[in-house]
């Protein structure tokens, strides 16, 4: 693929640095994951299995196999020095001109902005340098937050995959809310 990722982006408040394989990187994301499992747990499987440093560090090499594929790419959210969470472009389709967001963020970070902040960013990237015309976000339908932070975006509802994902946490099937945004919707203010 042609896709070529910078290393930084820069908000207002934050800094998104890729999330390159390095020690440095993995103790980051596997301290503000340990420290927020009881956060994450509900809505994302990988936190039970991010036990040490070891198994970010596994992370952080395994998606940096997707990122040279032009597939995927991850931030880290920082705020100076202080990491507070990631986003992704994931699934990146350069036919299709399509990608997907994710993002965490830690607990003691919520509700400031941040995450809304991030995803500004991250369009913004998608739509003017990586050319991609479409941008979707799904969440479960419990995680008010998420699907807070589309609207807040200005992402279009799309609908809902019924019991589409079997919750661990839940003990039952979940609801997936569908969220997108077109080139033609981005607006750059």
């Amino acid at each position: 693929m042609s896709i070529k990722f910078r290393d930084q982006l820069k908000g207002k408040r934050l800094t998104l640095k890729r999330t390159k394989p390095t020690l440095e990187m993995a103790k980051y994301i596997f301290k503000t994951v340990d420290e927020n499992r009881e956060h994450l747990d509900p809505w994302f499987p990988w936190p039970k299995l991010t036990l040490k440093i070891e198994d970010s560090l596994k992370y952080l090499f395994d998606k940096e196999e997707k990122t040279e594929k032009g597939n995927k790419i991850e931030y880290g959210l920082f705020i100076n020095e202080e990491y507070i969470g990631n986003i992704a472009l994931f699934d990146i389709n350069e036919k299709n001109k399509s990608g997907e967001l994710g993002y965490w963020i830690s607990s003691t970070h919520t509700r400031k902005g941040y995450i809304t902040e991030a995803v500004k960013i991250i369009e913004k990237e998608a739509f003017e340098i990586l050319n991609l015309n479409r941008i979707k976000i799904k969440c479960d339908e419990r995680n008010k937050a998420s699907s807070g932070v589309a609207k807040k975006c200005g992402y279009s509802y799309e609908g809902k995959l019924r019991e589409d994902d079997f919750s661990e946490y839940f003990n039952d099937f979940r609801n997936t809310l569908i969220f997108s945004k077109l080139k033609s919707e981005y607006n750059n203010n």
